[in-house]
């Protein structure tokens, strides 16, 4: 209650936030224990009261475990809306909270059941619960750090959508990048 109302207290203009952050992929939850590289690019428009909400946009190449001399891979692209919160907005540190939907286009390489490295393209609904910070170095620039967890980024039992496709377990983000206030 008293973060809600430290959020409302501090009521200010409308404004935009453009921000584009690089960082790290990592899969703790699946056999496939991939890593690698992301990119995400963020536009949105905030309330006086801290809710925005922006376009979003994401990318990433992982590599994992190494079977039948071809690494696995858990790659993504995705595009869509999210929700933020943004608490303190006014203060030199402003910590957020997210919750993205977007599409999602997934062209993993894993096994299949019979055991056979293979390229499969997917396409669905993703989501994502998000939370960073945003570190000001003036009035119209910092530097955002976040972490979230994403859900159906990457499906990994069928060639397209009309087959179905099984969400991999949630893939975990960890991003930093510059951010502009406007």
């Amino acid at each position: 209650m008293v973060v809600l109302w430290s959020g409302v207290a501090m009521a200010g203009d409308w404004r935009g936030y453009g921000t584009a952050s690089t960082g790290l992929v990592l899969d703790h939850l699946t056999g496939v224990r991939a890593k690698g590289g992301a990119l995400q690019l963020y536009l949105g428009v905030e309330t006086p009261f801290g809710l925005s909400l922006g376009l979003v946009g994401e990318g990433a190449e992982t590599w994992g475990a190494r079977i039948q001399g071809q690494q696995l891979e858990l790659d993504y692209r995705s595009l869509g809306m999210e929700l933020r919160l943004r608490l303190l907005r006014d203060m030199p540190v402003s910590p957020w909270v997210g919750i993205r939907v977007s599409q999602s286009w997934s062209s993993p390489l894993t096994l299949d059941d019979l055991g056979t490295l293979r390229r499969m393209l997917n396409d669905g609904l993703s989501t994502a619960v998000r939370l960073g910070m945003d570190t000001w170095l003036g009035d119209h620039l910092g530097i955002t750090v976040s972490t979230a967890w994403q859900w159906c980024d990457v499906r990994v039992d069928g060639d397209s959508p009309a087959v179905g496709g099984e969400c991999t377990k949630p893939l975990h983000t960890i991003l930093a990048g510059p951010t502009l206030r406007f």
